[in-house]
């Protein structure tokens, strides 16, 4: 069975345009590296400099991809719109788990996402902490309420494990 992260990326593939893609939480820079491998244009955000420093490691200097060390919830100031966006959730691995994406910014983030986005968009969710479960139950109802005349909304989840991270995937149609 595909991870989340391979989930998401396989995925990504399906979709015809991939001109711009965004990630939205740049993390250890594995959805970026696929991004610019995909798409004619990247941009990723993060608040962490370690995030920064462990991407720019990873995919080295490419022209075609903008890295910003700054919260997702301003990407807008950056990106008009976009044809594959992913938010990875939560906190960085292996380094401070109280820097993590919170409610209020992620609210604001996934909000403008959606309607900036002309293809797809996935969030995954990590519930294995407080405030990832708030986001998630946040997610979860707002998503669950999207207009689906407008959007197609799926979840790729494992069933036997109760706080294992999970994919939302919304589709523009």
């Amino acid at each position: 069975m595909l991870s989340m992260v391979e989930y998401v990326h396989e995925r990504m593939k399906t979709y015809p345009k991939h001109a711009v893609g965004v990630d939205f939480t740049m993390g250890q820079g594995n959805d970026t590296l696929f991004l610019s491998h995909l798409c004619d244009e990247v941009y990723a955000f993060d608040i962490q400099e370690e995030a920064l420093k462990a991407t720019v490691e990873k995919i080295g200097e490419n022209d075609h991809v903008h890295l910003y060390l700054e919260s997702h919830e301003h990407f807008d100031d950056h990106v008009d719109a976009f044809d594959l966006g992913v938010f990875n959730l939560g906190y960085l691995p292996d380094f401070d788990h109280t820097i993590k994406t919170t409610l209020e910014s992620t609210k604001v983030a996934v909000t403008k996402a959606i309607e900036k986005m002309d293809q797809v968009l996935w969030i995954v969710c990590y519930i294995g902490h407080v405030e990832g479960a708030k986001e998630a139950s946040w997610i979860n109802d707002y998503v669950t309420h999207l207009d689906s005349h407008t959007y197609n909304v799926s979840m790729y989840k494992m069933l036997n494990k109760n706080k294992a991270p999970y994919v939302i995937e919304i589709e523009k149609r």
